[in-house]
């Protein structure tokens, strides 16, 4: 029976389905996104154990990671532990080492990296080029897609120490689900509660439903989702209780709300905010001017950069981040990706900020795959070539 799996696992027939599947999500993937957006569609078709299609073919096919899964071990199994060793093989063999690679890596991109932005304000200067205001630094990258809840004392104005409750633990507090938190540093219990993907606060009047209790005459609008994840504002509703007198309170936290819900409890002031995952950087990134080139006659730009300030261990670097040409350093890799204006006047530009642990990995894994190509073909190229050499010296002249 073993053998029997064995031999069913490592076959070629299941390799020629599994990529038939896949080449099958790549399809279906890329129709849903343009009703659904990328993000939608990466979670239903790549990032899922199985889909249930409906449209335009109804049937149920195993999901990316299924897929993928299945797709590794039949290259361990049928191209590196049951294949025949010989030289003959042997590039065969390293062509498969070089698709597990490539394997490895997205398994690591998806559970062990983090994505996100940077964004940041340019100096303000005078005629003659003085820096009126130095733009704006950080040494923290914010998520796209991924929220959290912070606690900390209001007191705190430098080196703040915030309690998080993570994304997981936010986004499936829906149709009626609570969760309560409790922590040794809080004098107080923490409620959460009903998690809107999509809304605004607004004033509470009597022509609209909304998705949580009215607080203070406001409550959450619930919302069409947006295709484009990172546009959605998430809601949520937070309860605080005081065990010592049995105060309780209620607010609303909005994903972009500019100042954070506040409760008074073991005689400090303590915030709580709604806000996107924030991962911290082992620099410190400072703009210093930001550049655009338009194209002719038009004002859309064909090129953008940035000079930025690298600031770590009390060293200042400068470095230049361009469209096509990111700062790679510890890990992150920084990619010029956007631009725009805050509003009143100051330019702010944008980095799309990635910490891949396998950043490198595909780019290893096609050299190995081009020498085990190399292994593949030059000896039948040589074997050809000589074939050809033999069979024209034992030619007879008509």
């Amino acid at each position: 029976m073993l053998a029997k799996i064995l031999d069913a696992l490592g076959s070629f027939w299941l390799a020629c389905a599994l990529l038939v599947n896949l080449i099958l999500l790549t399809w279906f993937g890329t129709l849903y996104q343009v009703e659904g957006g990328l993000y939608e569609a990466q979670k239903l078709y790549f990032e899922s154990w199985y889909v249930v299609q409906r449209a335009p073919v109804p049937l149920v096919m195993p999901g990316g990671h299924f897929c993928m899964g299945l797709l590794a071990l039949n290259l361990l199994v049928g191209g590196l532990w049951r294949i025949r060793k010989s030289w003959r093989t042997a590039g065969v063999i390293v062509i498969h080492v070089g698709m597990a690679m490539l394997l490895a890596a997205a398994f690591v991109k998806q559970y062990h990296s983090q994505d996100g932005y940077l964004a940041l304000l340019e100096p303000i200067k005078d005629a003659r080029g003085n820096v009126l205001d130095p733009g704006e630094e950080s040494d923290d990258f914010v998520s796209f897609h991924r929220v959290e809840v912070a606690i900390w004392d209001a007191a705190q104005e430098t080196d703040v120490n915030e309690l998080l409750v993570p994304h997981e633990q936010v986004i499936d507090l829906v149709d009626g689900r609570t969760r309560t938190f409790t922590h040794a540093a809080l004098p107080f219990e923490l409620e959460l509660s009903g998690f809107v993907e999509n809304t605004r606060p607004m004033p509470k009047g009597p022509n609209w439903q909304a998705a949580s209790p009215t607080v203070d005459g406001m409550a959450l609008l619930g919302m069409e989702r947006e295709k484009e994840n990172e546009k959605n504002a998430q809601g949520l509703t937070v309860r605080f209780k005081d065990p010592s007198d049995g105060r309780t309170a209620e607010a609303l936290l909005y994903i972009f709300e500019r100042f954070p819900a506040t409760f008074e409890a073991g005689g400090k002031t303590w915030a709580v905010s709604l806000r996107r995952e924030r991962y911290q950087m082992p620099f410190t990134i400072r703009l210093e001017d930001f550049r655009k080139e338009d194209h002719p006659g038009m004002s859309m730009a064909r090129a953008f950069e940035s000079d930025v300030i690298k600031i770590q261990g009390g060293r200042e670097e400068k470095k230049l981040i361009q469209m096509n040409d990111p700062l790679r350093s510890e890990g992150l890799v920084l990619f010029q990706s956007s631009f725009g204006d805050d509003g009143r006047g100051r330019s702010f530009s944008q980095f799309s900020v990635v910490r891949n642990p396998s950043d490198h990995w595909p780019e290893y894994a096609t050299y190995v795959i081009a020498a085990g190509m190399l292994l593949v073909f030059i000896p039948r190229l040589v074997r050809f070539a000589r074939s050809q050499r033999s069979r024209s010296r034992t030619e007879v002249p008509a």
